[in-house]
């Protein structure tokens, strides 16, 4: 078995992550926890083979930071960093703090099985952009509307689906029904991989309207 360390500092995320390993006959957690800063402590006592880690927290802390301590500290300790947010650049600055692999939140229990047991094997698994020509991205290969494209930049400036539909004026149900649209379109299966494929070919500037 795979022992895991849960990191992430909201509680009902930690409790939905740790749940995705439940009867799992390849993981098993050792722990989870809400502070960052406890980490190495952790890993001492528990002996965890792999820290899965949120980036970002409400705390001053960063994942990158204790992935960097963790690597100097632990360096047989594989490291996968997680996130629920498309920030494009957070995939290089994993790799620059040394983590192992990257995954989004929103992948499904068979992914983070998946991820973690690649990384174990040696691999770096990343999320990088699909580059896969058939998805055919942009406004006229895939055919994507101005609305559709206007959702998905407030959605890439890290703005929740309701957020979205209160700047824009419209329903939250139109906004689902936008972005399953453009999932359909793209062949995405989340919004989070479609967000940074857009951000990567330069079809978005989240930076715009900051």
């Amino acid at each position: 078995m795979i022992k895991v360390l849960i990191v992430d500092d909201q509680k009902i995320l930690l409790d939905g992550i740790a749940e995705l390993f439940h009867g799992s006959d390849l993981v098993t957690v050792v722990g989870s926890i809400t502070l960052p800063d406890l980490v190495e402590i952790y890993c001492s006592r528990k002996a965890p083979d792999l820290v899965l880690m949120d980036i970002c927290m409400e705390s001053k802390t960063t994942g990158f930071f204790v992935t960097k301590r963790l690597k100097k500290k632990f360096p047989n300790l594989k490291v996968v960093l997680m996130t629920g947010f498309p920030e494009w650049n957070f995939i290089q600055k994993a790799r620059e703090a040394g983590a192992d692999s990257f995954i989004y939140k929103d992948g499904s229990a068979d992914d983070f099985i998946s991820c973690i047991r690649r990384t174990m094997e040696g691999e770096h698994v990343y999320p990088l952009p699909d580059g896969k020509e058939s998805f055919g991205f942009g406004f006229y290969d895939a055919r994507l509307t101005r609305r559709e494209m206007e959702i998905l930049s407030l959605l890439c400036r890290n703005m929740s689906r309701k957020e979205v539909a209160q700047a824009l004026g419209i329903a939250g149900s139109t906004v689902n029904f936008h972005i399953n649209n453009m999932l359909t379109k793209t062949g995405h299966k989340n919004i989070v991989g479609l967000a940074v494929e857009a951000a990567n070919r330069g079809y978005i500037d989240p930076e715009v309207g900051e």
